[in-house]
């Protein structure tokens, strides 16, 4: 192994690797744009995961404080989450739809795409 690095360490391989590196530190670094956008992705996807994770974290406590309330006071399952049982088929069916309605204005998009490539949505919402 150690010979085979030695006999690659030519100074043509040493000078090409530099000047790589030169380049891909002198764009990715020194460019503004990118280290503020880099900040920004890095803040906001901070952000939506420590809220996303308080969310599901919250939800958590509320079922442990309902199922400690329903356990002191001797409650049924129903008595305590009759208003998540009952709308429950509501809810499912409602974001079933929105999930087919995304999925239908989906393929209505990639079929106005091929059909007609200079369409005012396609250059709208283009890729």
């Amino acid at each position: 192994m150690w010979k085979r690095l030695k006999k690659w360490c030519t100074i043509d391989h040493i000078v090409d690797l530099c000047v790589d590196l030169f380049l891909i530190i002198w764009d990715v670094i020194t460019s503004p744009v990118l280290i503020v956008m880099r900040i920004l992705r890095h803040l906001i996807g901070e952000w939506v995961v420590d809220s996303i994770k308080g969310f599901f974290r919250w939800i958590a406590h509320w079922f442990e404080r309902k199922r400690a309330y329903r356990l002191e006071h001797g409650h049924g399952i129903f008595r305590t989450y009759w208003f998540l049982i009952l709308p429950s088929p509501v809810i499912v069916l409602v974001l079933w739809l929105f999930g087919m309605l995304v999925y239908g204005m989906t393929l209505g998009y990639e079929e106005i795409k091929q059909e007609d490539p200079n369409s005012a949505i396609v250059k709208l919402l283009g890729d």
